[in-house]
């Protein structure tokens, strides 16, 4: 049988796949080593991470066990599309989310929020101009309608939702939607895949998999099981074997 030409061409561009496969895994399993105690004991240089990361699922635990309350996702270009498969994600295992552009909340979308949510921004720069413009209308905005206030976490006049910061910035805590996120996750990478242009790819894998994990925790509070799964699954085959 004649040779297919082109193979070495194809057989580089396989193992070129299989480099960047490698280099999303590493991202995510630097980003593992960085919040666990077990693999960083004696190294305090990413206590700021497991502290934030702790932060966040306080909210978002709180949020997720609030009557009424939901996740809201938020972001533009790249990080609103990741958004919307952590929303979907957290919806489908039992945790009540969705998502909204950035841009379009500030243009009458911010009506879907309620101070009883915890809002997650997406940034991985943390300097995204519509984000942190959303984030600081959020952080200022409060409720003092009595209807609002006492809904789940509200706790009383004056409540916000919780913001939470995703977001790759080195120095988020410094950064303009990191000095208004009540805590943020850390989602840090050290490159995208291609040295030509910074094309999300490694970042937003990342983001993904931080999204999905946590989605998998909020379901293992819930006791969220095959039965509950497959009520919301009632379509297609997921959860049909």
């Amino acid at each position: 049988m004649p040779r297919c030409e082109h193979v070495d061409e194809l057989d580089l561009s396989i193992s070129s796949i299989a480099t960047s496969l490698r280099a999303i895994s590493d991202a995510i399993r630097q980003c593992a080593d960085r919040i666990d105690t077990t693999t960083t004991k004696g190294n305090d240089n990413n206590g700021e991470s497991r502290i934030q990361l702790q932060r966040a699922l306080r909210l978002i635990c709180k949020t997720a066990d609030t009557p009424g309350a939901k996740m809201v996702f938020a972001g533009v270009g790249k990080s609103y599309l990741v958004g919307r498969k952590l929303a979907a994600t957290m919806t489908s295992v039992g945790t009540p989310a969705l998502c909204i552009h950035a841009t379009e909340a500030v243009h009458g979308d911010l009506g879907i929020v309620n101070p009883a949510d915890c809002v997650v921004l997406l940034s991985y720069s943390g300097a995204t101009s519509e984000v942190v413009r959303l984030a600081s209308v959020l952080r200022a905005t409060t409720t003092t309608t009595t209807t609002t206030t006492t809904i789940g976490n509200s706790g009383g006049g004056g409540r916000r939702p919780y913001l939470v910061g995703m977001s790759g910035a080195p120095m988020m805590m410094d950064s303009p939607l990191g000095t208004l996120c009540d805590a943020w996750i850390d989602c840090k990478v050290d490159a995208e895949l291609s040295t030509v242009v910074c094309a999300p790819t490694t970042s937003s894998s990342l983001t993904l998999a931080m999204g999905d994990a946590i989605s998998m925790l909020l379901m293992a509070r819930r006791n969220f099981g095959p039965s509950d799964f497959l009520r919301n699954h009632p379509g297609g085959q997921l959860g049909h074997d």
